[in-house]
Protein backbone atom coordinates (compact mmCIF):
# COMPACT_ATOMS: atom_id res chain seq x y z
CA UNK A 1 0.00 0.00 0.00
CA UNK A 2 1.30 3.29 -0.79
CA UNK A 3 2.57 5.38 2.13
CA UNK A 4 2.95 1.96 4.53
CA UNK A 5 6.41 1.53 5.99
CA UNK A 6 8.10 -1.90 4.57
CA UNK A 7 10.27 -3.78 7.14
CA UNK A 8 13.43 -4.61 6.61
CA UNK A 9 14.36 -8.33 7.64
CA UNK A 10 17.91 -8.57 8.18
CA UNK A 11 20.52 -11.28 9.09
CA UNK A 12 19.69 -10.72 12.83
CA UNK A 13 16.15 -10.99 12.43
CA UNK A 14 16.66 -14.57 11.02
CA UNK A 15 19.02 -15.43 14.25
CA UNK A 16 16.53 -14.22 16.36
CA UNK A 17 13.75 -16.25 14.27
CA UNK A 18 16.03 -19.90 14.03
CA UNK A 19 17.20 -19.47 17.54
CA UNK A 20 20.94 -19.42 16.22
CA UNK A 21 23.68 -16.86 16.12
CA UNK A 22 24.25 -13.98 13.45
CA UNK A 23 27.37 -16.18 12.63
CA UNK A 24 25.44 -19.54 11.75
CA UNK A 25 22.99 -18.03 9.57
CA UNK A 26 25.71 -16.47 7.63
CA UNK A 27 27.34 -19.76 7.58
CA UNK A 28 24.19 -21.42 5.94
CA UNK A 29 23.76 -17.95 3.45
CA UNK A 30 27.21 -18.65 1.95
CA UNK A 31 27.62 -22.39 2.45
CA UNK A 32 30.77 -21.66 4.22
CA UNK A 33 31.84 -23.71 7.29
CA UNK A 34 30.15 -26.30 9.06
CA UNK A 35 26.62 -26.10 10.46
CA UNK A 36 24.61 -29.07 11.57
CA UNK A 37 21.53 -30.34 9.94
CA UNK A 38 19.23 -29.19 12.39
CA UNK A 39 20.53 -25.99 12.52
CA UNK A 40 20.53 -25.37 8.58
CA UNK A 41 17.04 -26.32 8.68
CA UNK A 42 16.36 -24.42 11.70
CA UNK A 43 17.75 -21.25 9.17
CA UNK A 44 16.15 -21.87 6.44
CA UNK A 45 12.89 -22.68 7.75
CA UNK A 46 13.28 -19.10 9.59
CA UNK A 47 14.38 -17.56 5.69
CA UNK A 48 11.17 -18.96 4.71
CA UNK A 49 9.07 -17.85 7.39
CA UNK A 50 10.13 -13.82 7.39
CA UNK A 51 10.24 -14.09 3.78
CA UNK A 52 14.32 -12.77 4.22
CA UNK A 53 15.69 -11.93 0.89
CA UNK A 54 19.81 -12.01 0.93
CA UNK A 55 21.80 -8.92 -0.32
CA UNK A 56 23.61 -11.17 -3.19
CA UNK A 57 25.39 -7.63 -4.25
CA UNK A 58 26.60 -6.99 -1.27
CA UNK A 59 27.71 -10.60 -0.25
CA UNK A 60 29.16 -10.80 -3.68
CA UNK A 61 31.27 -7.45 -3.41
CA UNK A 62 32.63 -8.56 0.18
CA UNK A 63 33.48 -11.49 -1.12
CA UNK A 64 35.28 -10.05 -4.45
CA UNK A 65 33.26 -12.46 -6.56
CA UNK A 66 30.86 -11.14 -9.99
CA UNK A 67 28.76 -14.67 -10.05
CA UNK A 68 29.27 -14.11 -13.34
CA UNK A 69 30.86 -16.54 -16.19
CA UNK A 70 31.97 -14.94 -19.60
CA UNK A 71 31.54 -17.29 -22.75
CA UNK A 72 33.15 -16.07 -25.97
CA UNK A 73 31.55 -17.63 -28.44
CA UNK A 74 32.59 -17.75 -32.77
CA UNK A 75 29.38 -17.13 -33.76
CA UNK A 76 25.64 -18.19 -32.73
CA UNK A 77 24.65 -18.79 -36.16
CA UNK A 78 26.28 -22.48 -36.35
CA UNK A 79 24.09 -24.56 -34.92
CA UNK A 80 27.17 -27.11 -33.08
CA UNK A 81 27.26 -24.13 -30.42
CA UNK A 82 23.58 -24.09 -29.74
CA UNK A 83 24.14 -27.50 -27.36
CA UNK A 84 26.91 -26.35 -25.70
CA UNK A 85 25.50 -23.14 -24.78
CA UNK A 86 22.72 -24.69 -23.46
CA UNK A 87 24.75 -27.27 -20.97
CA UNK A 88 26.82 -24.09 -19.89
CA UNK A 89 23.66 -21.44 -19.43
CA UNK A 90 21.98 -24.10 -17.69
CA UNK A 91 24.48 -25.67 -15.48
CA UNK A 92 25.84 -22.25 -14.51
CA UNK A 93 22.62 -21.17 -13.65
CA UNK A 94 22.04 -24.02 -11.09
CA UNK A 95 25.45 -23.35 -9.76
CA UNK A 96 24.21 -19.96 -8.84
CA UNK A 97 26.27 -18.23 -11.70
CA UNK A 98 24.80 -16.07 -15.09
CA UNK A 99 26.68 -16.34 -18.27
CA UNK A 100 27.66 -13.15 -20.38
CA UNK A 101 28.08 -14.20 -23.58
CA UNK A 102 30.13 -12.37 -26.88
CA UNK A 103 30.57 -13.29 -29.66
CA UNK A 104 34.40 -13.79 -30.98
CA UNK A 105 33.79 -12.85 -34.59
CA UNK A 106 32.47 -9.55 -33.92
CA UNK A 107 34.31 -8.35 -30.67
CA UNK A 108 38.06 -8.95 -29.69
CA UNK A 109 38.67 -11.84 -27.64
CA UNK A 110 41.67 -10.25 -25.69
CA UNK A 111 40.02 -6.77 -25.29
CA UNK A 112 37.21 -8.76 -23.79
CA UNK A 113 38.91 -10.11 -21.05
CA UNK A 114 41.58 -7.96 -20.30
CA UNK A 115 38.15 -5.93 -19.62
CA UNK A 116 36.82 -8.71 -17.15
CA UNK A 117 39.80 -8.62 -15.89
CA UNK A 118 39.88 -5.31 -15.02
CA UNK A 119 36.96 -4.35 -13.56
CA UNK A 120 36.65 -7.88 -12.43
CA UNK A 121 33.52 -8.08 -13.96
CA UNK A 122 33.44 -12.20 -14.50
CA UNK A 123 34.48 -14.54 -11.55
CA UNK A 124 36.01 -17.10 -14.51
CA UNK A 125 36.04 -17.43 -18.51
CA UNK A 126 35.04 -20.06 -21.22
CA UNK A 127 36.57 -20.02 -24.62
CA UNK A 128 34.89 -21.76 -27.11
CA UNK A 129 36.90 -20.03 -29.87
CA UNK A 130 40.74 -19.61 -29.99
CA UNK A 131 43.28 -20.09 -32.14
CA UNK A 132 46.53 -22.28 -32.21
CA UNK A 133 49.00 -19.43 -31.57
CA UNK A 134 46.82 -17.12 -29.35
CA UNK A 135 49.63 -17.49 -26.78
CA UNK A 136 48.64 -14.04 -25.18
CA UNK A 137 46.02 -16.06 -23.40
CA UNK A 138 48.24 -17.27 -20.84
CA UNK A 139 49.11 -13.65 -19.65
CA UNK A 140 45.06 -14.07 -18.59
CA UNK A 141 45.39 -17.06 -16.48
CA UNK A 142 47.27 -16.41 -13.72
CA UNK A 143 44.39 -13.63 -13.23
CA UNK A 144 41.17 -15.14 -14.64
CA UNK A 145 40.24 -19.17 -14.12
CA UNK A 146 40.16 -19.85 -17.94
CA UNK A 147 38.55 -22.79 -19.17
CA UNK A 148 38.76 -24.21 -23.36
CA UNK A 149 36.23 -25.51 -24.84
CA UNK A 150 36.39 -27.19 -28.29
CA UNK A 151 39.14 -25.28 -29.14
CA UNK A 152 42.67 -24.30 -27.32
CA UNK A 153 45.74 -23.06 -27.53
CA UNK A 154 48.34 -25.44 -28.93
CA UNK A 155 50.58 -27.05 -25.94
CA UNK A 156 48.57 -24.91 -23.09
CA UNK A 157 48.23 -25.47 -19.90
CA UNK A 158 45.00 -24.61 -18.57
CA UNK A 159 41.92 -26.12 -18.81
CA UNK A 160 40.76 -28.09 -22.02
CA UNK A 161 36.87 -30.23 -22.67
CA UNK A 162 36.85 -31.47 -26.46
CA UNK A 163 36.70 -35.09 -28.14
CA UNK A 164 39.65 -36.78 -29.46
CA UNK A 165 39.47 -34.97 -33.03
CA UNK A 166 41.90 -36.88 -34.18
CA UNK A 167 40.05 -39.75 -33.12
CA UNK A 168 36.97 -39.13 -34.70
CA UNK A 169 38.00 -38.23 -37.90
CA UNK A 170 39.88 -41.68 -38.33
CA UNK A 171 36.54 -43.55 -37.04
CA UNK A 172 34.53 -41.27 -39.94
CA UNK A 173 37.39 -42.55 -42.59
CA UNK A 174 37.78 -45.94 -41.61
CA UNK A 175 34.36 -46.34 -42.32
CA UNK A 176 33.89 -44.90 -45.45
CA UNK A 177 36.88 -47.09 -46.67
CA UNK A 178 35.36 -49.97 -45.12
CA UNK A 179 32.83 -49.57 -47.75
CA UNK A 180 34.88 -49.81 -50.34
CA UNK A 181 35.71 -46.06 -51.03
CA UNK A 182 39.16 -44.98 -51.53
CA UNK A 183 38.60 -42.07 -53.59
CA UNK A 184 37.19 -39.54 -50.82
CA UNK A 185 37.24 -35.93 -50.98
CA UNK A 186 37.50 -33.70 -48.22
CA UNK A 187 36.22 -30.38 -46.85
CA UNK A 188 37.67 -28.70 -43.96
CA UNK A 189 38.20 -24.65 -43.38
CA UNK A 190 41.05 -22.59 -43.66
CA UNK A 191 41.29 -21.36 -39.98
CA UNK A 192 44.08 -22.08 -36.91
CA UNK A 193 41.71 -24.30 -34.73
CA UNK A 194 43.20 -27.03 -32.98
CA UNK A 195 40.02 -29.10 -34.26
CA UNK A 196 40.76 -28.07 -37.38
CA UNK A 197 44.35 -29.11 -37.85
CA UNK A 198 43.61 -32.64 -36.35
CA UNK A 199 40.89 -33.76 -38.42
CA UNK A 200 42.40 -32.69 -41.77
CA UNK A 201 45.92 -34.49 -40.45
CA UNK A 202 43.69 -37.47 -39.43
CA UNK A 203 42.49 -37.73 -42.60
CA UNK A 204 45.33 -37.79 -44.64
CA UNK A 205 46.82 -40.18 -42.61
CA UNK A 206 44.26 -42.85 -43.08
CA UNK A 207 44.01 -41.91 -46.85
CA UNK A 208 48.10 -42.37 -46.86
CA UNK A 209 47.53 -45.90 -45.16
CA UNK A 210 45.43 -47.09 -48.17
CA UNK A 211 48.12 -45.57 -50.29
CA UNK A 212 45.84 -42.94 -51.78
CA UNK A 213 47.41 -39.52 -52.77
CA UNK A 214 45.20 -36.55 -51.17
CA UNK A 215 46.28 -33.94 -53.83
CA UNK A 216 43.19 -32.83 -55.70
CA UNK A 217 40.78 -33.98 -53.11
CA UNK A 218 40.72 -31.61 -50.72
CA UNK A 219 38.57 -28.33 -50.61
CA UNK A 220 39.41 -25.76 -47.43
CA UNK A 221 36.73 -22.94 -47.60
CA UNK A 222 36.32 -19.89 -45.85
CA UNK A 223 33.94 -20.72 -43.23
CA UNK A 224 31.19 -23.72 -41.80
CA UNK A 225 28.45 -22.10 -43.78
CA UNK A 226 26.27 -24.26 -46.05
CA UNK A 227 26.63 -22.20 -49.36
CA UNK A 228 30.69 -22.64 -48.94
CA UNK A 229 29.60 -26.29 -48.37
CA UNK A 230 27.80 -26.48 -51.50
CA UNK A 231 30.24 -24.56 -53.84
CA UNK A 232 33.10 -26.97 -52.91
CA UNK A 233 31.33 -30.32 -53.35
CA UNK A 234 30.33 -28.76 -57.25
CA UNK A 235 34.50 -27.86 -57.45
CA UNK A 236 35.31 -31.12 -55.81
CA UNK A 237 32.65 -33.54 -58.35
CA UNK A 238 33.67 -31.67 -60.97
CA UNK A 239 37.50 -31.71 -60.88
CA UNK A 240 38.20 -34.71 -58.51
CA UNK A 241 35.55 -37.19 -59.22
CA UNK A 242 35.28 -38.79 -55.95
CA UNK A 243 32.67 -41.81 -54.84
CA UNK A 244 32.72 -39.93 -51.41
CA UNK A 245 33.58 -36.73 -49.50
CA UNK A 246 34.29 -36.74 -45.80
CA UNK A 247 33.30 -33.03 -44.73
CA UNK A 248 34.58 -31.58 -41.16
CA UNK A 249 30.93 -30.42 -39.78
CA UNK A 250 27.38 -30.94 -40.52
CA UNK A 251 26.97 -27.86 -42.31
CA UNK A 252 29.57 -28.40 -44.79
CA UNK A 253 28.14 -31.71 -45.29
CA UNK A 254 24.52 -30.26 -46.17
CA UNK A 255 25.80 -28.08 -48.56
CA UNK A 256 27.51 -30.92 -50.13
CA UNK A 257 24.25 -33.40 -50.11
CA UNK A 258 22.41 -29.87 -52.06
CA UNK A 259 25.37 -29.47 -54.43
CA UNK A 260 25.04 -33.57 -55.78
CA UNK A 261 21.53 -33.27 -56.21
CA UNK A 262 21.87 -29.92 -58.23
CA UNK A 263 24.33 -32.25 -60.21
CA UNK A 264 22.22 -34.63 -61.18
CA UNK A 265 23.64 -37.19 -58.36
CA UNK A 266 22.06 -39.54 -56.23
CA UNK A 267 23.35 -39.56 -52.73
CA UNK A 268 24.41 -42.18 -51.23
CA UNK A 269 23.82 -44.39 -54.83
CA UNK A 270 26.10 -42.11 -56.63
CA UNK A 271 28.27 -40.09 -53.79
CA UNK A 272 28.31 -40.86 -50.12
CA UNK A 273 28.61 -38.37 -47.97
CA UNK A 274 29.51 -38.10 -43.91
CA UNK A 275 29.73 -35.06 -41.79
CA UNK A 276 30.91 -33.90 -38.25
CA UNK A 277 29.18 -32.89 -35.23
CA UNK A 278 25.69 -34.29 -35.68
CA UNK A 279 23.40 -31.04 -35.01
CA UNK A 280 19.77 -31.01 -35.34
CA UNK A 281 19.81 -30.34 -39.19
CA UNK A 282 21.41 -33.62 -39.93
CA UNK A 283 17.80 -35.31 -39.63
CA UNK A 284 15.55 -32.65 -40.66
CA UNK A 285 14.83 -34.18 -44.14
CA UNK A 286 16.02 -37.55 -46.17
CA UNK A 287 18.89 -38.68 -46.84
CA UNK A 288 19.75 -38.52 -42.97
CA UNK A 289 22.86 -37.86 -42.71
CA UNK A 290 26.31 -40.17 -41.53
CA UNK A 291 28.49 -38.48 -39.26
CA UNK A 292 29.92 -38.08 -35.94
CA UNK A 293 28.29 -37.04 -33.15
CA UNK A 294 29.41 -34.94 -30.62
CA UNK A 295 28.06 -34.67 -26.92
CA UNK A 296 27.83 -30.76 -27.19
CA UNK A 297 25.62 -30.77 -23.71
CA UNK A 298 28.09 -32.58 -21.93
CA UNK A 299 30.94 -30.40 -23.36
CA UNK A 300 29.09 -27.36 -22.10
CA UNK A 301 28.13 -28.95 -18.88
CA UNK A 302 31.52 -30.09 -18.26
CA UNK A 303 33.50 -26.72 -18.91
CA UNK A 304 30.98 -24.94 -16.04
CA UNK A 305 32.25 -27.81 -13.94
CA UNK A 306 35.67 -27.42 -14.58
CA UNK A 307 35.66 -23.64 -14.24
CA UNK A 308 33.83 -23.74 -10.76
CA UNK A 309 36.47 -26.07 -9.77
CA UNK A 310 39.17 -23.77 -10.81
CA UNK A 311 37.19 -20.82 -9.39
CA UNK A 312 37.30 -22.57 -5.67
CA UNK A 313 41.06 -23.50 -6.21
CA UNK A 314 41.68 -19.99 -7.24
CA UNK A 315 44.12 -21.14 -9.87
CA UNK A 316 43.93 -22.26 -13.47
CA UNK A 317 44.11 -26.64 -13.27
CA UNK A 318 45.85 -27.97 -16.15
CA UNK A 319 43.37 -31.00 -16.77
CA UNK A 320 42.25 -31.98 -20.12
CA UNK A 321 39.23 -33.61 -20.43
CA UNK A 322 38.11 -35.61 -23.35
CA UNK A 323 35.01 -36.92 -24.09
CA UNK A 324 33.16 -39.52 -25.66
CA UNK A 325 32.05 -39.28 -29.90
CA UNK A 326 30.38 -41.76 -31.62
CA UNK A 327 29.75 -42.41 -35.05
CA UNK A 328 26.44 -42.01 -36.66
CA UNK A 329 25.64 -43.94 -39.53
CA UNK A 330 22.56 -42.84 -41.16
CA UNK A 331 21.44 -42.66 -44.94
CA UNK A 332 24.25 -40.69 -46.75
CA UNK A 333 26.88 -43.65 -47.13
CA UNK A 334 26.39 -47.15 -48.91
CA UNK A 335 29.33 -49.86 -50.14
CA UNK A 336 30.58 -48.52 -53.46
CA UNK A 337 29.49 -50.81 -56.17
Amino acid sequence: MIGEKVSKINISDVAVEAGVSVATVSRVLNQNGYVSEAAEKSVRSAIERLGYVPNISARNFRKQESRVILIVAPNFTNPYYSHILSGITETSRTAGYSAMIFSGKTSNKEDILAEMVVGNKADGAILLTCNLDDTWIMKYADKLPIVQCSEAVENSTIPYIAIDNYAAMKDSINYIQSLGHKRIGFITVKNLWISTKLRKQSYMDEMKKIGVSTKGLIREVNDYSFENGRLAAIDLIMQAHPTAIACSSDVLALGAIAAAGEMGLSVPKDLSIIGFDDVDYTKMFHPYLTTIAQPCYELGKTSVEELIKCIQAKKNLSDKIVLNHKLKIRETTMLLG
